[in-house]
C-alpha cells in the first residue's frame, strides 16, 4: 500500500506543479469610442472678469444672510375654500382624473437575447488562452494581462489587442460579431507567441477584412516614346575577296539605323520602358563582286525589350538617368548565291536571334512640358551566337553593339 500511496502523491504533486507552471493571464475587453462627444453642442460662453467677480460677491452675501422661517400666520391668504357642489369625493376625484393628462406608457424592456460584444469576445479570448499550451486564463492573481479594446464603426469594430508578457500590440481594422471566434484565435496566438497578426491566418480563420482589403497605390505618369538613332554592331561575317576569289571570315563594323516606338512609365525617381525597335542595315555588296557566292550582309533586325530606369533628379526640369534591361532580337542577313544558282533570286536569307542584355545612360530635358525630349546611349551585350547556314553560306558570330538615340516623349 505504501508504494501506491507514494505514487499517487507524486502524481498529484506533478499535476499541481504543471498547472502552477502555466502563465496566469487576466483577460479584459473594453468598449471605447473615438467619436467626438458633444460635437454639435454650442460652447458655453466664458464670463468676463467683472461678471465673475459680481457673481462671487452675490454668492458670498447670500451665504452670510440668515435663513428665517415665517410663522404660519404670515403665510399669504389664498382665498376662501371652494363652495360645496354637492358631489361626493369619489365623483370629484373621477373628474380630476379625467382632466389630468394621460400618463406615459412604461418603456419596453430591451431585447433579452441581445449579445454584449465585450462579454462575448472576452469569453472567446479566455477559451483560446486556456487552450494555448503554457497559459491559463484567470480572474485573480494575474501574472500577465491581455487587454483588448473595441472601437465602434458604422458596422463592426476596430480591435486593438495588447499583451504585457511580450509588450506586443496588434490591430484588426474591421471585425464583425460573427467573426469573434476567428478573431480571438488569431489575436491570442499572435500576442502570446509574439507573431504578426498577418502571419496567423489559416484556411479556417480568414476574416472579411483579409479578403476585402483595398490598398492604395501611387499613380505614375505614362508617356508615348518615339526615338531614332544609329547603332554600331560588330560581327564576324563571310566577306568577298574579289569577283572570282573565295570568301573569308572577317570582323566587320556594321552601322544600321534604328527606329523605336515604346511606352515609358514614370514613378517618382523610377521609370520603365517597354519598346519595339527596328534596325535597318545600310550596307549591301553587289552580286557581281562575288561570283562564287557566300558573302553575307546585315539586312535588318527586330527587337522587343524592357528597360528599368532611375532618375538622378526626379523633380528637376532636366535629369540624367541610367538603367538596364533586356531585349529579344531576331536578325536577318542576306547571303549572295553562287553564280550557278542564280535562277531568279540572287540572294538567300539567313535568320538568327537571341537575348541581349542592355546597359544605358540618358538625359531628359524640358521635362516640365507635356512634350519633352531625351538622348540615350545604350550598350548591347548578346547572350548568344548568331549561328545558321544554308546552301549559299553560313554565320557563326556574336554581335555586340552600341547605339546612340534621340527622341521625343509625349
Amino acid at each position: 500500500m505504501k508504494p501506491l500511496w507514494f505514487a499517487a502523491a507524486a502524481a498529484t504533486l506533478f499535476v499541481s506543479n504543471a498547472a502552477f507552471a502555466n502563465t496566469r493571464i487576466c483577460v479584459s475587453v473594453q468598449q471605447k469610442s473615438w467619436y467626438k462627444q458633444g460635437a454639435w453642442a454650442a460652447p458655453m460662453p466664458v464670463p468676463s472678469p467683472a461678471a465673475a467677480a459680481a457673481a462671487a460677491a452675490a454668492a458670498a452675501s447670500s451665504a452670510r444672510a440668515p435663513t428665517t422661517i415665517e410663522p404660519e400666520s404670515a403665510q399669504p391668504f389664498l382665498g376662501p375654500a371652494p363652495a360645496p357642489t354637492g358631489k361626493s369625493d369619489g365623483a370629484r376625484q373621477g373628474e380630476a382624473a379625467a382632466e389630468a393628462p394621460p400618463a406615459k406608457r412604461p418603456r419596453q424592456a430591451a431585447n433579452p437575447h441581445e449579445i454584449d460584444p465585450t462579454l462575448h469576445l472576452r469569453r472567446m479570448l479566455e477559451y483560446e488562452v486556456t487552450h494555448e499550451p503554457g497559459f491559463v486564463a484567470v480572474d485573480e492573481r494575474c501574472e500577465q494581462r491581455l487587454v483588448v479594446e473595441l472601437y465602434q464603426l458604422e458596422s463592426g469594430w476596430t480591435v486593438f489587442g495588447r499583451y504585457s508578457g511580450t509588450e506586443r500590440e496588434e490591430k484588426i481594422d474591421h471585425a464583425e460579431l460573427d467573426e469573434f471566434a476567428q478573431l480571438a484565435q488569431r489575436l491570442v496566438f499572435a500576442l502570446l507567441r509574439n507573431r504578426s497578426i498577418s502571419h496567423t491566418i489559416t484556411r479556417e480563420n480568414v476574416l472579411r477584412a483579409d479578403s476585402e482589403m483595398n490598398l492604395r497605390t501611387i499613380n505614375g505618369t505614362g508617356h508615348l516614346v518615339f526615338g531614332m538613332g544609329t547603332a554600331t554592331r560588330v560581327a564576324r561575317l563571310s566577306t568577298t575577296q574579289g569577283q572570282m576569289a573565295p570568301v573569308q571570315e572577317e570582323w566587320r563594323l556594321l552601322t544600321p539605323v534604328s527606329i523605336q516606338i515604346g511606352y515609358r512609365r514614370k514613378l517618382r525617381a523610377w521609370g520603365l520602358d517597354a519598346f519595339a525597335r527596328l534596325n535597318l542595315g545600310t550596307e549591301n555588296t553587289g552580286v557581281r563582286s562575288n561570283d562564287l557566292g557566300g558573302h553575307v550582309d546585315y539586312s535588318k533586325s527586330f527587337l522587343l525589350g524592357m528597360h528599368f530606369l532611375h532618375y538622378t533628379d526626379a523633380p528637376g526640369i532636366n535629369s540624367f538617368y541610367f538603367g538596364g534591361g533586356a531585349a529579344f532580337e531576331v536578325s536577318q542577313f542576306d547571303v549572295i548565291r553562287p553564280l550557278a544558282l542564280r535562277y531568279g533570286d540572287t540572294r538567300d536569307t539567313l535568320v538568327g536571334g537571341g537575348l541581349n542584355l542592355d546597359l544605358l545612360v540618358g538625359y531628359e530635358f524640358l521635362r516640365a512640358s507635356s512634350v519633352h525630349f531625351f538622348a540615350q546611349l545604350e550598350l548591347d551585350a548578346p547572350t548568344y551566337f548568331v549561328k545558321t547556314e544554308n546552301d549559299s553560306g553560313s554565320i557563326d558570330t556574336p554581335m555586340p553593339g552600341l547605339m546612340a538615340q534621340i527622341g521625343v516623349i509625349f
